[in-house]
C-alpha cells in the first residue's frame, strides 16, 4: 500500500487543492442538475393555468416514466466511474471504449422502453385516481416514452464531458434545454394564433424537443473535442464485450439503485392519490420545491463520483476520502440553509407555482387550500433535507469506488419497508391524513441517509478497483 493510502494528515494547501478541484466539476454539474429541476417545475408552472387535474396528473405520469427508465439509465450514467478511472489511470483508450459501451447500451435501451406505450392505459388506471386524471397521466407518459431513444442516447453522450470533469459543456447544453423547454411547452399548452392549445401534451412535447436540442449539441461538441484531441475516438466504438460484461456488473445495480428510489416515491405518489385530488396537488408542488433542492445535489453527487473515481483509478484513496469530507460539508450547509428558508419563508417558494392559476376559472385549483396544505408539507421537505443530503453524498462516493450494491439494498428495504408500507396501511384508516403519509416519507429518508454514511465509514470500499480488469 502506498504512502498516499497510508497517510490521514492533509495540508490545507491539499485540502484547498482538493475543494477547488470538487467545485470547478461539481458547480456546472449542479447547475445541470437544477436545470432538469426547472424543467420539471416549468411544467408544473404551467399547467397550473390549466386546471387542477393537470397538475395532479404531471407528477404522477412524470415519475412513472423515471420509473421505468431509470434502470437503463442509472446504468448508462455508471459510465462517468468507468472513464473517471480509466482517464485517472491514464488509460485512455480503455476511457474511450467504455463511452461507446455506454452509447450500444443507450441506443438499445431506449428504442426497448418503447415497449411501455401500448400498456400505459391498461396501467394507470390501477392508481385509482379519477378518469380525467388517469387520461392525462397516459397522455404526458406517452409522449415521455415515446422520446426515450433520445433522452437515453442524450445521456450517454453527456459522460464523454462529465466523466472526464469537463463539465462545463454539459452545464451550457442543459442551460439551453431550460430555454427551449419553457417555450416550448408554454406555446404548445396554451396554443398561439395557428397552433392550436395541446393542454398537458404540450408540456410533455416541450420536454421531447428540449431533450432533442440536447441530443444535438452533444454530437457537434463530441466530434469537435475528438478532433482538436486527436482522440481515437472512431476506431475504439466496437462492442467489447468483457468491458461490457463489467459494465453491467457495477453498472445495473446502480440503476436499480435509481429505480428501486424512484419507484417507491411513485407508489408513494400513489398512494396520496387515493386520499385526494388536492393532497395529491400539494404533494406534486412540495415535491417539484424539494427538487429545486434535491436535484442540484444528483448533480453534485455525478461530481463527487467522477472526483472519487478519477483519485481511485491514480490511486490516491487519500485524495478520495478528502473530496468526500469537503462534499459533505458544502451539502449539509446547502440543505441546512435552505431547510430555514422553507420554514420561515413557504410562501415565497410557493408563490411561483401559482401564477398563471384563476380561481375565477372553472375547473382551476383552489390556491388557498393548495398553498396552505403545500406550505405544511414544506415543513416536512425542510427535516428530511440533511438527511438526503448525506445520502446522495456518500452513495455517490461509494458508487465511484465501485460500491453499488449496498446503496441499491439499503434503499431498497428503507423505501419500501419503511414508507411505502406504513403509507398503504396508513391510507386504509379511516382517519388518514396528508400529514401521516409523510411521516414515512421522512423516516425513510432520514433512515437511508444515516446507513450510507455508516457504510461509507466501514471502509470497504476502499478495496475495490475497477481499473484492474
Amino acid at each position: 500500500m502506498s504512502s498516499a493510502e497510508t497517510s490521514t494528515t492533509v495540508s490545507p494547501a491539499e485540502n484547498r487543492s482538493n475543494l477547488r478541484e470538487l467545485v470547478v466539476v461539481a458547480l456546472p454539474l449542479m447547475l445541470s442538475a437544477g436545470s432538469q429541476s426547472l424543467m420539471n417545475a416549468a411544467d408544473r408552472v404551467i399547467l397550473a393555468g390549466c386546471s387542477e387535474d393537470a397538475l395532479a396528473a404531471v407528477t404522477p405520469a412524470s415519475m412513472l416514466h423515471w420509473t421505468i427508465v431509470c434502470v437503463p439509465m442509472g446504468t448508462v450514467l455508471y459510465a462517468n466511474t468507468f472513464i473517471s478511472q480509466f482517464d485517472g489511470a491514464g488509460q485512455k483508450e480503455r476511457m474511450l471504449s467504455s463511452f461507446w459501451q455506454a452509447v450500444w447500451l443507450a441506443i438499445v435501451s431506449g428504442f426497448a422502453l418503447w415497449a411501455f406505450l401500448p400498456i400505459s392505459r391498461v396501467l394507470l388506471p390501477l392508481t385509482g385516481h379519477s378518469p380525467g386524471v388517469v387520461e392525462l397521466e397516459a397522455q404526458y407518459f406517452n409522449i415521455l416514452c415515446a422520446g426515450a431513444p433520445v433522452h437515453m442516447l442524450g445521456t450517454a453522450l453527456s459522460c464523454f464531458f462529465s466523466g472526464r470533469r469537463r463539465t462545463r459543456s454539459v452545464m451550457l447544453n442543459s442551460m439551453a434545454a431550460v430555454v427551449a423547454n419553457g417555450g416550448v411547452s408554454y406555446l404548445l399548452t396554451y396554443g398561439f394564433g395557428p397552433i392550436p392549445a395541446l393542454g398537458i401534451r404540450g408540456a410533455a412535447i416541450g420536454t421531447v424537443t428540449a431533450r432533442c436540442l440536447e441530443l444535438g449539441m452533444y454530437l457537434v461538441w463530441i466530434l469537435r473535442e475528438s478532433r482538436r484531441e486527436l482522440l481515437p475516438l472512431w476506431s475504439t466504438c466496437k462492442l467489447d464485450r468483457g468491458l461490457l460484461l463489467q459494465f453491467l456488473r457495477y453498472g445495473l445495480p446502480s440503476g436499480l439503485h435509481y429505480f428501486v428510489d424512484i419507484s417507491g416515491f411513485t407508489v408513494f405518489l400513489l398512494i396520496v392519490g387515493n386520499l385526494n385530488n388536492q393532497a395529491l396537488a400539494a404533494t406534486n408542488i412540495a415535491f417539484s420545491i424539494n427538487g429545486l433542492i434535491f436535484v442540484p445535489l444528483l448533480g453534485f453527487g455525478t461530481a463527487i463520483q467522477t472526483v472519487v473515481g478519477h483519485h481511485i483509478g491514480g490511486g490516491d484513496i487519500r485524495a478520495a476520502r478528502d473530496t468526500t469530507r469537503n462534499a459533505a460539508m458544502m451539502s449539509v450547509l446547502w440543505t441546512g440553509g435552505t431547510a430555514v428558508i422553507l420554514v420561515l419563508y413557504p410562501e415565497w417558494m410557493l408563490r411561483p407555482f401559482f401564477l398563471l392559476a384563476d380561481p375565477e376559472i372553472s375547473g382551476g385549483a383552489d390556491i388557498t387550500a393548495l398553498a396552505r396544505t403545500a406550505a405544511r408539507l414544506l415543513y416536512f421537505v425542510a427535516a428530511y433535507s440533511v438527511f438526503d443530503a448525506l445520502a446522495v453524498v456518500y452513495s455517490s462516493a461509494l458508487r465511484g469506488a465501485g460500491d453499488t450494491v449496498f446503496p441499491m439494498l439499503i434503499t431498497l428495504c428503507s423505501s419500501w419497508l419503511i414508507m411505502v408500507l406504513p403509507a398503504s396501511i396508513i391510507i386504509r384508516s379511516d382517519h388518514a391524513t396528508i400529514l401521516q403519509l409523510w411521516l414515512t416519507c421522512t423516516a425513510h429518508i432520514s433512515f437511508t441517509g444515516i446507513c450510507m454514511l455508516l457504510r461509507y465509514v466501514s471502509g470497504r470500499w476502499q478495496r475495490i478497483h475497477l481499473t484492474d480488469t
